[in-house]
């Protein structure tokens, strides 16, 4: 099958199957959107993107893990509705990711005085603002988070979003749940995999039936951990399973936990000289560079790098999968497509050379001139995202 041609998320049709994946933007300081971040995702729409993903849209300001992050709610409607209505402009589609941070953050606005995880343990990220532990979530913070959730989904489309995503990957609060190796709790959502999942399932029951039954909702999940005792792909595959019988539309498969095994989601290049010019917090800086290289796991990068893994998961289940990972030739999107996958995500390919879909189209042997050197990674919280080639 040609991902050239439309598909359907319930009644939202999209011109073809690419998305431009939810990357860190850094294009919100303060918590409010300035003029690039209206302008990259416009410009997704008007290169040929069918939907592009805002990222980290905070449930609540306890969901933040820095200042320079939206909060999805009534105060952000202005923004949102701009937005969605300068991409439809430009003929494309407009999806909001919806999460929480969980224990990983070093944010000061908060209500809570430690960080919100399944169980307590140390904060490495928040050491040098002040908090280092996180505590574990009662009953009635869950609640609440559950609420959050719904309540951020329906702003959500209310400002004109055709999709959301719920973000239950790279080690943020519903992947802090889902790995054995973070959520230690003995209640009913610790220890199995039902257990651990009650929390993630209860939310997606909670947005569907904010959002009711047209509008599509999607879900970001790990294949894997890669640490020792954490999610494994197994659990993924029942847990998209779940998330099948529960409604969800699609699934992207993604990896990495962003505390532990942050380039596990990239592979390439650890762009240490460009993170320690990043980082503001004296301390935090010293510990980057002079630490970085031993505590920074590096990831051999290859094309399509995530691809064995997820067409086990593929030939699991015929739900909706959308693959990410490695994603840089008119080739390597052929074999994804003919692999049985429904869409295809593209990260660095669309900030390397936003119109890397029309050239795909144009020409069957294009390749992205992204080297993976990842410096646009180490630099979004200075510059915003953009590639430095």
């Amino acid at each position: 099958m040609s991902a050239f041609t439309p598909i359907t998320l319930r009644k939202l049709e999209l011109k073809n199957r690419f998305i431009k994946t939810a990357t860190a933007e850094g294009m919100s300081p303060g918590g409010v959107p300035d003029d690039r971040l209206f302008a990259l995702h416009a410009s997704m729409a008007a290169s040929e993107v069918a939907l592009t993903i805002v990222a980290y849209g905070a449930v609540n300001e306890d969901g933040l893990t820095h200042e320079d992050q939206m909060v999805i709610d009534r105060t952000a409607t202005p923004y949102l509705e701009r937005l969605a209505n300068e991409v439809h402009e430009k003929g494309g589609k407009i999806g909001l990711q919806l999460t929480h941070c969980g224990y990983f953050t070093r944010s000061t606005k908060y209500k809570n005085k430690k960080p919100l995880g399944p169980s307590r343990t140390l904060n490495k990220y928040g050491i040098m603002k002040g908090r280092p532990y996180s505590k574990a979530m009662t009953q009635a913070d869950i609640n609440q988070t559950i609420a959050d959730f719904e309540h951020a989904a329906v702003v959500s489309k209310e400002c004109g979003f055709d999709v959301v995503e719920i973000h239950m990957g790279h080690g943020y609060l519903l992947s802090q749940f889902l790995s054995p190796a973070i959520n230690k709790r003995k209640d009913k959502y610790g220890g199995s995999l039902d257990n651990r999942m009650r929390f993630p399932l209860e939310i997606i029951n909670a947005v569907r039936s904010g959002v009711g039954d047209d509008f599509p909702v999607l879900v970001k999940i790990n294949l894997d951990d890669d640490f020792k005792n954490g999610f494994t792909l197994p659990e993924c595959i029942k847990v998209v399973q779940m998330l099948d019988s529960h409604g969800v539309d699609a699934v992207m498969l993604s990896g990495g936990f962003t505390s532990l095994t942050p380039f596990y989601l990239m592979r390439g290049e650890v762009p240490l000289k460009e993170m320690v010019e990043s980082e503001s917090n004296y301390l935090q800086k010293f510990a980057l560079r002079f630490f970085g290289r031993s505590i920074i796991k590096k990831y051999a990068f290859s094309e399509n790098f995530f691809l064995e893994k997820a067409l086990k998961v593929r030939r699991s289940t015929k739900m909706k999968l959308i693959y990410v990972g490695g994603v840089i030739s008119a080739n390597g999107i052929s074999k994804i497509m003919d692999s049985g996958f429904d869409m295809i995500a593209l990260g660095r390919a669309l900030i390397a050379e936003p119109d890397f879909i029309k050239k795909v189209k144009d020409n069957p042997e294009h390749r992205s001139p992204c080297d993976q050197c990842n410096k646009c990674v180490g630099y979004i919280d200075k510059k915003g995202i953009e590639c430095v080639l």
